[in-house]
């Protein structure tokens, strides 16, 4: 593992029971590069972020963020180590019992214990990061629309000036416009404020535009890695299954 990569898998691999999960996944994300990783479901996908956020703990490979062998750390480093990441879940995981400006500031007040006026007015700011105004401030979750809740959500994650960002299936349920727009965002996450993103998806148009690096998880192991062009010009017979969503192949066994 070397030097220059905000994060850095080396096989790891995790089992729940006699039921392997993780097969030995390498892989590595660099300084402002949007890495995605694309599999079915129950490929793994959510269990490496897990892993990777100090969630699970594997049972062998190592992880580095920003450097720090995660497995080396304290309790109180990890935890330091993770406040510099942000999160996108999958369902946006915003607490319904706070609005939204409530929501968004949670990190700066619980994790960095700033003020609340002070954690508003950032708030505010990345609310519009995320092309939403301040009126929202005050809404509820249970007010917004899917979209919407993505986009709260995602200003929470920037609230806290992470260096990177996990995005678990980020446009999961959104029609093809909002999903555009989400995309757009996690782009201009990446090439405009230069944070490293990792994320994971199966929505193969939501891929071709937020990936510079795509990574294809099968059965516990990325068994290929390319970019964009990459993708498009390889004959690998598991990417191409996927990516043109081919009833037959290895995949199926047929």
């Amino acid at each position: 593992m070397g030097q220059g990569y905000v994060i850095e898998v080396e096989n790891l691999a995790h089992s729940f029971g006699n039921k392997s999960v993780l097969g030995g996944v390498s892989f590595k994300v660099g300084r402002g590069e949007s890495y995605v990783v694309i599999g079915g479901s129950g490929s793994g996908k959510s269990v490496l972020i897990r892993c990777i956020l100090g969630l699970i703990k594997p049972k062998s490979g190592a992880i580095k963020i920003n450097g720090r062998d995660t497995s080396t750390l304290s309790r109180k480093e990890m935890y330091d180590a993770v406040l510099k990441c942000g999160v996108l879940y999958q369902s946006g995981a915003l607490f319904d019992s706070l609005n939204v400006i409530d929501n968004v500031s949670f990190g700066l007040v619980y994790g960095y214990g700033m003020s609340k006026k002070e954690a508003y007015e950032i708030a505010i700011k990345n609310l519009e990061a995320v092309d939403l105004g301040p009126e929202i401030s005050k809404t509820f979750p249970a007010e917004l629309s899917g979209g919407m809740k993505k986009r709260v959500a995602l200003a929470r994650a920037l609230a806290t000036k992470p260096d990177i960002i996990f995005f678990d299936e980020p446009t999961t349920g959104l029609d093809p416009i909002t999903t555009g727009v989400i995309d757009n965002l996690i782009v201009r996450c990446t090439k405009e404020m230069g944070i490293s993103a990792l994320s994971i998806t199966h929505d193969v148009a939501s891929m071709k535009r937020i990936g510079d690096t795509i990574g294809l998880i099968h059965e516990g192991k990325i068994i290929w890695e390319g970019s964009n062009e990459d993708l498009s010009a390889t004959d690998d017979p598991y990417v191409r299954q996927f990516i043109d969503g081919l009833p037959t192949g290895p995949f199926t066994k047929s």
